[in-house]
């Protein structure tokens, strides 16, 4: 096991720098990367664009070394629901740092991402 501390160094090359400098560029739509020490949530606008960086990304890990945790690591659809759209199941939600993220309206009926423990 390494230390989240080690881990964050680590991470700051394989995963960081690769990211900004070659994932980023190659992308159609937005992304954005969040982490804290050896976890992680990578946002896509575009789905082609999260599956790339999901075939691509047990590659880099592997080439230092580095697995994903296969329970962890998924593609989840978390879209801003829409009111019209016809679908009848919920949005997405995920796990990060003990918070499970989901959509809720706010006071003022918009959509917006909340918390909970």
């Amino acid at each position: 096991m390494i230390s989240p501390l080690l881990a964050d160094v680590y991470l700051r090359f394989v995963l960081d720098t690769w990211f900004v400098r070659d994932v980023k560029p190659r992308l159609a739509g937005r992304i954005y990367l969040v982490r804290y020490a050896d976890d992680l949530v990578i946002g896509f606008s575009e789905e082609s664009d999260a599956q790339n960086v999901m075939d691509v990304l047990p590659k880099r890990f592997g080439k230092y070394g580095l697995t994903l945790h296969p329970k962890k690591t998924r593609l989840v659809a978390f879209t801003r629901p829409h009111e019209r759209d016809g679908s009848s199941g919920k949005p997405g939600t995920f796990d990060l740092l003990g918070f499970t993220h989901y959509w809720a309206r706010s006071r003022r009926t918009s959509w917006v991402i909340k918390r909970k423990t």
